[in-house]
């Protein structure tokens, strides 16, 4: 017997990822290899608002979010992705890149961060014309290396329209 799994987020909405995968009676689906596309970040990365820096596992629908050009956007849509052993076992892509303080430059991030691979990320600092790449395409840089995690977290979010918000001090896109 299969099922196509079909990864909603908390608010109902559906992620666009789906799966299918074999299901015995009583058991979970068992995970199967997806192409992994999402964005995202760990929940302890902090985004900057108009009230100051706030870990994204505290963003809220409506909140103010800063943006590169100090234009203020609010979010117009947050959830978070949590991912088991299983799925990270099975989509290896999906394992979070880890970006050191201080590895894009000095305060770029401020802090340790983990980011999704497919999260674009501007690689010089805000208020400058950006040149994004996808955190996967920073391996390779010195320190900037894949975390495997037993189980992840991802803190999506957006603003209505595109926007270039800033996450631990580095100008990042997010998207609809």
């Amino acid at each position: 017997m299969h099922r196509e799994v079909i990864f909603e987020c908390r608010d109902g909405a559906h992620s666009g990822v789906t799966a299918v995968a074999p299901v015995g009676r009583g058991r979970r689906p068992t995970p199967q290899a997806i192409a992994w596309t999402l964005p995202g970040f760990g929940e302890n990365a902090r985004v900057t608002t108009s009230f100051g820096d706030l870990p994204l596992q505290a963003l809220r629908k409506r909140d103010p979010l800063r943006t590169a050009e100090g234009a203020n956007r609010l979010v117009h849509w947050c959830d978070r992705l949590r991912l088991d052993n299983g799925f990270l076992t099975a989509n290896p892509d999906a394992q979070p890149i880890l970006i050191p303080a201080n590895a894009l430059g000095n305060g770029m991030p401020r802090a340790d961060i983990l980011v999704s691979p497919h999260q674009r990320i501007g690689l010089l600092p805000p208020g400058y014309q950006q040149e994004y790449r996808l955190a996967r395409d920073l391996l390779g840089r010195p320190g900037i290396l894949r975390r495997p995690q037993e189980t992840m977290a991802y803190c999506l979010f957006h603003c209505e329209q595109p926007a270039v918000v800033i996450v631990e001090g580095v100008a990042v896109a997010v998207a609809p």
